[in-house]
């Protein structure tokens, strides 16, 4: 009972300092508003910017074209030509607004290589030099265009009325923003890539079944055989590409970066992409790492890397399971989870601040003014007295961190909508996927953050104590807890992946998962992952080691005069 009301007459004392007021009142502000303000955010942060990039391009294009126009030349009118299809092209942008992460921004450049093959076969129509022609090509095969040199009118006419067709239906699509189309020729051109690949291998099998003997032949089969392992590996791939367009076709799925689905289906993509990516022979790998210093050996590599293909094949198993069964994947939208997922931790970091400038003082201003005397003649143990004053430290940053997240909760599920919180989260455990309630993965989440704060303010009550100074306290626990994260990075850039083995790159678990840099260079750079609930156990461990330091400091020191 003198425990408890020890921790509640400090906790008073505490929250009578205008200073703790203030920033208690802010928390619940900020908690307030952040979805306010995240959802004012528009999805394509980037549109106006590349308008604006997209009006000076198009500006800058139409003057190099009227620097071009008393060129009379043959070789003046063939770069008159191309810059008038740059124009067009840059048109497209400008007055149909195309912006950033624009499916249409591909169909306009799929438009300007089209209105280039034109151009090359209109130069030959009209009698222009070979060798100019050739000289002066921009985005088209010389080996293609020789080829109209020696064909017939009538072939000609018709090659030239085949882009004219094309050129057209691909100015429809943009102008009609019409997604569906797009798709759909998407599926078209990867329908004649697959053909192509599939081309190239029975000419591979067709010349090996007659087994040449002369130089020429022998050379072309080689040529043709690497080609065909290429595209043995390059025709399955396309297929599983194949397979991500035909869903989105099926299911009428826009481009919209606020319509999940498309999130879902881009982020399909990118994974496969990552997927793709081979593992090196330990040669290469020696090779590489030589290069570029990387401290790690091939085994090393080799498990790292087996591991991020499992999380990359995991991930695309998830995003599958969740577009076949309408589930929408935690961060594929703006919506309460996601937003409640990428805010809570500020207010971990809110917390730490405030048990910093708490703790500092709590015990070094006791000495400092003199009352520690006071506290001591009192007939209660040492232990109980410095026990309340540690949990009315803990009591503080924990209770900012549950009423923040609360706020947030119930701010996020105003703005968004609370019927979110229900949708389950995706996850693979041995091979399979299963449904997490988003709340319980929330919270453990949080307990592992709460790491970070628990060993800091054991950190600060025991400089606060051992060394009875607050601006220490203060000054070195801050320096640490801001400091840990560019500490990390600067190692690892220096190949020292071993920092994450250790407690260091934990100790500001919310910097490292509100700013991802650190994951994504050690993912890039070595294939490895953060292990954060191991991180989190060495915390609290060094923690419990701090405390009973603490306290036999306390209980055994001598107050002087």
């Amino acid at each position: 009972m003198k425990l408890f009301s020890l921790t509640y007459n400090e906790l008073v004392k505490q929250f009578k300092k205008p200073s703790i007021k203030l920033l208690s009142i802010l928390i619940l502000v900020a908690a307030i508003i952040f979805p306010i303000a995240i959802n004012s955010i528009p999805e394509n942060r980037y549109y106006k910017s590349t308008m604006e990039s997209n009006k000076f391009l198009l500006q800058d294009a139409e003057l190099y074209l009227e620097s071009l126009k008393d060129d009379k030349t043959q070789k003046g009118k063939i770069k008159f030509e191309y810059a008038m299809i740059n124009i067009e092209a840059r048109k497209l942008y400008v007055e149909n607004e195309v912006g950033h992460r624009d499916w249409r921004e591909k169909e306009i450049e799929n438009y300007r290589n089209v209105s280039s093959n034109l151009a090359a076969i209109e130069f030959v129509l009209e009698g222009y030099e070979k060798d100019i022609v050739l000289e002066n090509l921009q985005n088209d095969d010389s080996n293609e265009v020789e080829k109209y040199f020696n064909m017939t009118l009538a072939k000609k006419k018709e090659i030239e009325s085949n882009f004219i067709a094309e050129k057209e239906k691909i100015k429809n699509i943009i102008l009609n923003n019409d997604y569906i189309a797009h798709t759909q020729e998407e599926i078209n051109r990867t329908n004649s890539q697959i053909a192509q690949l599939n081309s190239c291998i029975s000419e591979y099998e067709k010349l090996m079944k007659k087994n040449p003997t002369d130089e020429a032949g022998k050379s072309k089969l080689l040529e043709l055989e690497k080609k065909s392992k290429d595209a043995k590996i390059r025709i399955p791939q396309l297929q599983q590409d194949m397979e991500v367009m035909k869903f989105r076709f099926d299911n009428k799925i826009d481009y919209d970066l606020n319509n999940w689905k498309n999130n879902s289906i881009q982020q399909i993509e990118n994974e496969l992409i990552e997927l793709r990516n081979p593992m090196l022979d330990e040669k290469q790998y020696s090779s590489q790492a030589s290069l570029e210093g990387v401290e790690m050996t091939y085994d090393e590599y080799v498990k790292n890397f087996n591991k991020k293909r499992e999380v990359t094949i995991n991930q695309i198993k998830e995003l599958w399971y969740g577009l076949e069964n309408n589930i929408t994947v935690l961060n594929q939208i703006k919506d309460a989870r996601s937003v409640l997922d990428g805010g809570y931790e500020i207010f971990v970091v809110l917390a730490v601040i405030m048990v910093i400038i708490i703790g500092g003082g709590i015990v070094a201003t006791e000495y400092s003014k003199g009352t520690i005397r006071l506290l001591l003649i009192r007939p209660v143990s040492r232990w109980k007295i410095l026990l309340s004053k540690l949990l009315a430290v803990l009591i503080v940053g924990i209770g900012v961190v549950f009423i923040g997240i609360a706020t947030l909760y119930i701010s996020t599920g105003v703005v968004f909508g609370f019927e979110t919180y229900k949708t389950p989260l995706l996850d693979t455990i041995s091979g399979s996927i299963v449904h997490l309630s988003y709340i319980k993965f929330l919270l453990s989440k949080i307990m592992i953050s709460c790491s970070s704060l628990v060993f800091i303010a054991t950190l600060v009550f025991l400089i606060s104590t051992v060394a009875k100074n607050t601006a220490l306290a203060v000054a070195i626990s801050m320096m640490l807890y801001l400091g840990a994260v560019p500490a990390t990075d600067m190692l690892i850039s220096l190949k020292q992946t071993w920092i994450i083995s250790t407690f260091i790159p934990y100790i500001n678990v919310s910097y490292l998962r509100l700013i991802p840099s650190t994951q994504q260079m050690l993912s890039q750079s070595f294939g490895m992952q953060l292990e954060y609930t191991q991180g989190a156990i060495q915390l609290i461990l060094i923690s419990i080691v701090m405390l009973l330091i603490t306290f036999i400091t306390f209980i055994r020191r001598d107050v002087k005069n």
